[in-house]
């Protein structure tokens, strides 16, 4: 599978930047998505491929939004674009929010979508648009975690290598 930088065509204008949480097996990832590094390349602006970390890590200059009211911060990750914070509901455990920030624009979206805790897949839609965070859980000090953007319309994808992701539900290898 050929490379490529992410174009913002998906990743940008209409709605500032969309994204979602899901889990895509990679044999329909590599035919949907176009990824800007492959799935064990280091990725250059760390050397390394995603940096996982428990939540707790986060430092908390990074956090460039609050989860809205009642809700608690589960997941952050950070692409070359995108700075990504996904919250849970405190009284409603199914209710989920999605805050995305475009680093060279500053624009910042917003989201919400329904699931069970830690489940996949969890889709954040936009009009025609979803986004996801794929992280597979096999060997990901292996494995690069992505964000992912999809057009339903034109049914191609974009994802871009996560240079860190931190999770509420990190496991230690």
């Amino acid at each position: 599978m050929k490379t490529k930088n992410c174009s913002d065509l998906i990743f940008g204008t209409l709605f500032g930047t969309l994204l979602v949480a899901s889990f895509q097996p990679s044999a329909i990832a590599d035919d949907i998505f176009k990824r800007d590094y492959e799935f064990s390349a280091p990725i250059p602006k760390t050397g390394k491929v995603t940096i996982r970390k428990p939540i707790q890590d986060l430092p908390v200059k990074s956090l460039f939004a609050s989860c809205p009211a009642k809700s608690d911060l589960q997941d952050f990750a950070e692409s070359t674009s995108f700075l990504v914070m996904i919250c849970r509901d405190q009284k409603n455990q199914l209710q989920k929010y999605w805050i995305q920030k475009n680093k060279k624009t500053g624009s910042v979206l917003r989201l919400t979508a329904q699931d069970l805790p830690n489940s996949q897949p969890s889709v954040w839609k936009s009009g025609n648009y979803q986004v996801y965070l794929y992280h597979d859980g096999r060997n990901p000090e292996l494995i690069n975690a992505y964000l992912e953007s999809y057009n339903m319309k034109t049914k191609k994808g974009r994802a871009e290598a996560l240079l860190y992701y931190y999770s509420k539900f990190y496991v230690s290898q």
